[in-house]
């Protein structure tokens, strides 16, 4: 496996009151299984398709086919979408540590501001549009393609690529009144489940990452999951026992994903969409929270540590031990920095992850932790698959549909009405 899970600090032996008693934990562990068993029977039926993704050579062949015409045509490619057709590909083009052509850009919200910038600074390159929404129908992907398209068309936009369903949908209408290439968007899989699919592949190829690699690392995440008898071998369904049993037995109803890497910072922010969506249904729900070590032992640490005892936090821990700069020694001795003598950068912000998980701990608060070893693509796969996993056996574990999102569907209706009612 790609990363360790560490739960021990979830339960009362280790942490007190707010921990979990073994025995507890036990029947949620048995249920969780049982909810992987059905999962698989789903998985080997074909229903769920965001499952095979990782293992599809064909999805793969596609993406890179698209990403490599970008490539060669393009200096910049605007990637515009929001939600499950923009977090997946931001997480994974977070990897990136390509230099070369083209430069990737997420629009993900309908700023005007940010808008006029992005269609005034960059008339002069060539330029490449990536427009993704499932549905066909989201208004912000709408209001981006037409001006983006219209605004620059004129000018040096070399290549523009729809993806969504194929129907009678303004996007779908708009594509075919422009004359504008479309790849069908697979109308069984959600878009917080589609970053193995070519709405998250084809980005992540253009920013020149191994979406080989991020696969790869899925998919074995995904064989230890249905091929492995011992539950407690398999992290998802510990990672859901432990979550759901926290929320029901110590009214846990708040999750912390705080990473110690800032490759790892736009993960936290499709892990958010993943898991509010999927589990905040009648009246449920564990509320997300991204954060980012060590950045948010200034901001957000106080809170967890004297406020409220509603939280669980996981930590993922890159082994950065000897990595980076080395600081001058000298300069630290003289100015009474002794400690960091001989240190690197790595050096340092272990330490800090290490003293602040284990302060986190002492105060009595569930903490999870995931080493892993670095921070690449097949690691990052990993930690995906693990989440869909983890995410779906817990809807399963609180009984509510993973795959919606019902409640969001009127507030969009108001807002078309609302725009007409402006004429």
């Amino acid at each position: 496996m790609k990363y360790q899970q560490n739960i021990s600090a979830c339960f009362s032996s280790v942490i007190g009151k707010k921990g979990l008693n073994r025995e507890i934990f036990e029947k949620y562990l048995e249920k969780a299984r049982n909810a992987l068993e059905s999962m698989k029977l789903d998985i080997d039926a074909g229903n769920l398709p965001a499952f095979d993704l990782s293992k599809n050579d064909t999805n793969l062949y596609q993406s890179k086919e698209v990403a490599s015409e970008f490539y060669k045509e393009c200096d910049l490619v605007f990637v515009l979408g929001t939600g499950g057709a923009s977090l997946g590909g931001q997480a994974l083009s977070s990897l990136s540590s390509d230099n070369g052509s083209p430069q990737i850009q997420f629009l993900d919200n309908i700023d005007p501001f940010t808008i006029d910038k992005c269609l005034s600074q960059n008339r002069t390159k060539r330029i490449g549009l990536l427009v993704i929404s499932k549905s066909g129908e989201t208004l912000e992907t709408l209001v981006q393609a037409i001006t983006f398209v219209t605004n620059l068309e004129s000018y040096n936009l070399k290549k523009t690529l729809i993806i969504t369903e194929k129907g009678d949908t303004p996007l779908y209408r708009f594509a075919l009144k422009r004359g504008i290439s479309v790849l069908e968007h697979d109308p069984n899989i959600g878009g917080r489940y589609s970053a193995f699919s070519i709405v998250g592949l084809i980005p992540t190829l253009m920013a020149g990452v191994d979406a080989e690699a991020v696969c790869l690392g899925a998919s074995e995440v995904l064989k230890n999951a249905i091929e492995t008898d011992n539950v407690e071998e398999i992290p998802s369904v510990l990672g859901a026992a432990v979550s759901i049993a926290l929320y029901r037995e110590k009214a846990i109803n708040i999750s912390v994903l705080m990473p110690y890497s800032d490759k790892l910072n736009k993960f936290t922010l499709w892990y958010r969409q993943l898991w509010a969506e999927s589990l905040g249904k009648r009246g449920l729900g564990i509320t997300p929270v991204p954060a980012l070590g060590s950045v948010d032992q200034h901001s957000q640490l106080q809170l967890y540590l004297d406020g409220p005892r509603d939280k669980m936090i996981s930590i993922i821990s890159p082994n950065y031990l000897g990595v980076g700069p080395d600081i001058d020694p000298t300069l630290s001795n003289q100015t009474g920095l002794e400690y960091l003598a001989d240190c690197t950068v790595g050096d340092v912000i272990s330490a800090e992850k290490k003293i602040t998980t284990e302060t986190i701990i002492s105060q009595g608060i569930p903490v999870r932790t995931f080493e892993i070893d670095s921070v690449d693509e097949s690691t990052v796969g990993a930690l995906m698959m693990h989440y869909m996993l983890e995410t779906v056996i817990a809807a399963r574990l609180l009984d509510v549909n993973p795959f919606n999102q019902p409640a969001v569907e009127e507030g969009k209706n108001l807002v078309r009405t609302y725009l007409r009612g402006l004429k």
